[in-house]
């Protein structure tokens, strides 16, 4: 369906339906239309996204009443033109209707384009490389696909939404934007069938049109935006089956999808993993957020220091530039002084916590991958291999490569050499205090 609204509103002569009425059957209008497009019954099932034996079903009227958003993926996939349109939706209806006055508007309802992308990062910085690794994307036989990932608080969903600020204007038919909550508070993964829902209302698709299965929702979501540009930001995934049905076909739209997870599971996706800033892009950040006058009397080195103790992580230094911001009276010596106290505690403002952050990725996990991680945080060393990995555990070397590449696909590990592995320092911060926090638990468990 082209990015204009038609009225598609046909009507058909009481003696066509009269002199044809055994040959108008639902069936046989189907296998008509399908012999003329050269295509097996396989064919028009893939083209539309139903299941073969649905379409079976409706070319031998065992259905009597299909779904109309079954009877639209099947106009468009026969490329009908407005009077067999007409002529399908009046047969599909039954002798109920009135075939002198079809109206197809409610099967084809008005386009709407969605403006859903959040506000732009003020204080961007950096990430020129990623930048144009998303901005040279180039449309082929099927959507493209970025999913960009990394470890909590890196800045995921902030070049995401930057990014889709800046190509906005290449996408007329508009851009949806999604949180699938994979790694969100107090808040359960979103069901992929309630996403489908919400973003076939921004598409213009009433609440009584949308259908109730999964893989109906999902081919009319991709029916819907088959011929149109669409840039669709999927922010915040869980994983691989959360994304896939809402990934649409049609070569015009740009699909970019954030998660803590490398997701390799999706086909034909580009990955972009995003590492902490360098250094001067963290200093960057660090000086734009807290304000030029907060810094101003702050020597290089002090900087420097500071935003290696946030890790040189986004998240922890904007929420450390936020602190001195928060403080006239506090330097940047006195912040760094602070952070090299206790800079987890530090790290803290508001509801944005690199605690917090951590604490998701390591309840995200199955208690198998806690406990390596615990044991890890435990007793390997600042940097480690599988040989040791496997003999803390008493396990196999093929067991123990197996689980870490499990905590790097979560990004709770690094690598900085082919099979020799590490935990960030804030990662590390964080084992350890979860360590110190088990252990005064089963104390008191212990003593009471």
């Amino acid at each position: 369906m082209n990015g204009d609204h038609v009225r598609l509103t046909t009507s058909l002569p009481t003696e066509v339906i009269r002199c044809h009425e055994a040959e108008l059957s639902l069936g046989a209008l189907l296998r008509g239309w399908r012999g003329r497009a050269l295509l097996t019954q396989e064919q028009l099932a893939q083209r539309t996204g139903l299941n073969v034996r649905t379409v079976r079903r409706l070319e031998h009227n065992v259905l009597r009443q299909p779904r109309i958003t079954s009877i639209l993926l099947l106009a468009e996939a026969l490329e009908l033109d407005g009077e067999e349109r007409a002529m399908l939706a009046a047969v599909a209806r039954g002798p109920a209707a009135s075939p002198e006055h079809v109206d197809l508007e409610e099967t084809c309802p008005a386009v709407t384009v969605p403006r859903q992308l959040p506000a732009d990062v003020a204080a961007f910085v950096g990430r020129k490389r990623e930048l144009t690794a998303l901005s040279d994307y180039q449309n082929t036989n099927t959507a493209t696909v970025v999913a960009i990932d990394g470890m909590a608080g890196v800045g995921k969903t902030a070049l995401a939404v930057h990014a889709a600020h800046l190509l906005s204007s290449r996408f007329s038919d508009g851009q949806l934007f999604v949180n699938l909550h994979g790694h969100t508070r107090e808040m359960t993964p979103v069901d992929p069938r309630d996403a489908l829902a919400r973003m076939l209302r921004a598409l213009g698709i009433p609440d009584d049109r949308v259908p109730g299965h999964i893989d109906d929702r999902a081919a009319l979501y991709r029916s819907v935006v088959a011929d149109r540009e669409v840039l669709i930001v999927l922010d915040n995934a869980a994983d691989e089956d959360q994304v896939r049905p809402l990934l649409p076909a049609g070569p015009g739209c740009l699909v970019i999808v954030t998660s803590r997870r490398r997701l390799i599971g999706l086909d034909d996706t580009r990955t972009l993993s995003l590492d902490v800033l360098p250094m001067e892009e963290a200093v960057a950040l660090f000086t734009r957020t807290a304000g030029r006058e907060h810094v101003v009397d702050a020597p290089a080195g002090v900087l420097t220091e500071t935003v290696e103790r946030c890790g040189q992580l986004p998240l922890a230094i904007r929420i450390a530039a936020v602190r001195l911001q928060a403080h006239p009276t506090w330097g940047v010596r006195h912040l760094l002084d602070r952070l090299n106290d206790d800079r987890l505690s530090e790290l803290t403002t508001g509801r944005h916590s690199v605690t917090a952050a951590l604490d998701l990725s390591y309840q995200r996990l199955s208690e198998d991958q806690r406990r390596v991680y615990r044991l890890l945080g435990s007793q390997a060393g600042t940097e480690f291999g599988v040989d040791e990995v496997a003999a803390v555990q008493h396990t196999t070397v093929v067991r123990a490569r197996r689980q870490l590449d499990q905590l790097l696909d979560v990004h709770l590990l690094q690598e900085p050499a082919p099979c020799r592995y590490r935990f960030h320092d804030l990662v590390r911060d964080h084992v350890s205090a979860l360590l110190h926090r088990t252990r005064c638990e089963a104390a008191r468990a212990n003593s009471a």
